[in-house]
């Protein structure tokens, strides 16, 4: 009996994982082809020198690093740093009200891949919660 698993590059299985955790459903494929077509990784799943030089990919592969932050989570790539904070508490990055907001926005249009509902839900509460700061 042959074996028909395909095997991804590291970097597309800690991704995947990652993307997973944080309930957005989505294959392996997608994820592959999405940071190849991002030029994080090249076809045979290492960091490009575009990605390495422009810090999207850590060679260091530190963990708490933004680059590797967004290499794996490749929606918040169009987005500058400043919009990100380190939460130590939870030893995880968090973006800003403008990126959750246009990621949700994104996601909803059908313009980035995730749960349209769940993207719904986030931001119905987000536009309450702005809403009910200015009265």
């Amino acid at each position: 009996m042959k074996d028909d698993r395909i095997i991804y590059p590291e970097l597309v299985e800690q991704s995947h994982a990652y993307l997973l955790s944080r309930g957005v459903d989505v294959s392996k494929d997608v994820v592959y082809r999405h940071m190849i077509k991002s030029h994080l990784i090249d076809q045979n799943g290492q960091p490009t020198k575009k990605a390495i030089d422009e810090g999207l990919v850590s060679e260091a592969n530190d963990p708490n690093s933004l680059a590797l932050f967004k290499a794996q989570n490749p929606l918040f790539l169009p987005y500058d740093d400043r919009h990100f904070i380190w939460v130590a508490e939870s030893q995880e990055w968090a973006a800003d009200l403008f990126v959750a907001k246009d990621v949700s926005k994104r996601i909803i249009d059908g313009r980035a891949i995730g749960n349209k509902h769940h993207a719904q839900a986030v931001l119905k509460y987000l536009e309450k919660q702005e809403g009910d700061n200015h009265e």
